[in-house]
């Protein structure tokens, strides 16, 4: 009965958000919704904002998981984007709230441990040995790059389709993940 009383809530949300700002949506509104009550909501969920990230990380995980390796780190970047195009009216809903630090924040920490993957792939590949200071530096670097292109993305409407960014991201960075692993490690062995 918890799950489905979980997956009720989240549910709830889902159908709620499309047609209103996070800020907007209340416990009490959710609870209507689904016909149940407030102590049933806390048992599962702390606030508003646990639901949007129970949603979302439940969801693009599903849609990622086989695409965290520097072989396929693409595929797990278009299908980010095209979740959020799916999803667009959820994700504007939040983007343009009262939310949206903590939306920030949750999606660098996913992003950290996509993209902590896919260097720690590179690093056994080349079979080097790097810094933490120089590995957290990549990966923030690459946060940065596939973290703003997304945001800006989100910013002007996702107008654009999400292959063709993917295609003009492949053009800028195809190979530099290895090389900057790369060079990195051979910098570190010399100071």
């Amino acid at each position: 009965m918890k799950q489905t009383a979980k997956a009720a809530i989240a549910e709830a949300f889902k159908q709620i958000i499309k047609t209103r700002s996070i800020d907007k949506i209340t416990v009490k509104g959710i609870c209507e919704h689904c016909d149940l009550n407030r102590q049933t909501f806390y048992n599962h969920f702390n606030d508003i904002f646990d639901i949007f990230k129970f949603v979302f990380y439940g969801e693009i995980t599903k849609e990622i998981a086989q695409n965290r390796t520097f072989d396929t780190w693409s595929g797990g970047f278009l299908a980010t984007m095209n979740y959020l195009k799916r999803n667009s009216k959820m994700i504007l809903h939040v983007y343009y709230s009262s939310y949206r630090s903590e939306a920030n924040t949750f999606f660098i920490n996913i992003s950290n441990r996509l993209l902590d993957d896919v260097v720690e792939e590179c690093i056994v590949k080349l079979k080097v040995e790097l810094k933490d200071n120089d590995r957290r530096f990549i990966v923030n670097f690459y946060r940065h790059v596939f973290n703003g292109l997304m945001m800006e993305w989100v910013n002007e409407g996702m107008e654009e389709e999400p292959e063709l960014i993917l295609r003009k991201l492949l053009v800028m960075i195809t190979g530099s993940i290895p090389r900057s692993v790369a060079a990195f490690a051979e910098e570190g062995k010399m100071g």
